[in-house]
């Protein structure tokens, strides 16, 4: 029985174990960029499928200037992935993400488009804001992006942009590995190249927020976790199992 408790100590020892060396989310960030798999160029379609598995994910996020989102976050040391999906008041917003930048379209930050039609109809353009309300192609197009609106005006998006791109005349931003980088998600459906709904971009309250550039895969229930957690589960109905178990009473003689 010493024996018993002996090894369910050690085993529990190592479930303790295993539980306090697992990476933690830090609380100082919105999202986690964690190290992943990468994505090719033809999986960035607006269609969420399994190339998404190992990125961080988050829900009912809230999004400029108004609704939620749900988003997916990772890196492969050479892209960053992101994408976005919520529901829109119309089937021809657009959509944007402002990076480096803690105010609405703030000048010289680096910035990726979608869906505007003065720019690319559901297509992606790798941009930069001079300020409110004013944007600019870059000379060099880096990265890839895409956008779907179903019937139902859900919307997705999708981008896959290089961590250092080396473009500076864009204003692209040079991720680095556990770093912390300040991000804006606005959309617009009324004016300034979308239509069909009543949202701009400039009403309602600013969101910002921040994406952790992770250098670790994103956590996971670990084997040796739960090989040890079946264990000591094993063990311990086993001892449960002997103590409620009514010994047999000896025989008594007259």
């Amino acid at each position: 029985m010493k024996k018993l408790y002996l090894f369910l100590t050690v085993m529990l020892g190592l479930l303790i174990t295993a539980c306090t060396t697992m990476t933690p989310v830090s609380a100082q960030h919105d999202f986690d960029a964690f190290l992943g798999n990468a994505i090719d160029d033809n999986e960035i379609d607006g269609a969420i499928g399994s190339e998404w598995a190992d990125a961080g994910n988050y829900t009912n996020v809230a999004i400029s200037p108004q609704g939620t989102a749900e988003i997916w976050t990772k890196h492969d040391g050479t892209y960053l992935y992101m994408a976005v999906r919520f529901t829109a008041d119309s089937n021809n917003p657009w959509v944007a993400f402002l990076f480096g930048g803690t105010t609405c379209m703030a000048a010289d930050t680096d910035g990726a488009l979608f869906g505007h039609d003065n720019y690319a109809v559901n297509g992606y353009r790798d941009i930069f804001f001079n300020g409110f309300t004013k944007i600019s192609e870059d000379s060099s197009q880096d990265g890839t992006g895409a956008m779907t609106i179903d019937s139902s005006n859900l919307v997705t998006v999708e981008l896959k942009k290089p961590l250092n791109s080396g473009d500076s005349d864009g204003k692209d931003v040079a991720w680095t590995e556990d770093s912390t980088y300040a991000l804006i998600i606005m959309w617009n459906s009324n004016f300034y190249g979308a239509s069909g709904g009543s949202v701009t971009h400039s009403d309602g309250s600013l969101t910002d927020r921040t994406i952790f550039i992770n250098s670790n895969v994103i956590p996971e229930f670990s084997g040796l976790m739960f090989a040890a957690l079946l264990l000591a589960t094993a063990i311990s109905a086993i001892l449960l199992k002997r103590r409620i178990t009514t010994k047999p009473m000896a025989n008594v003689t007259s």
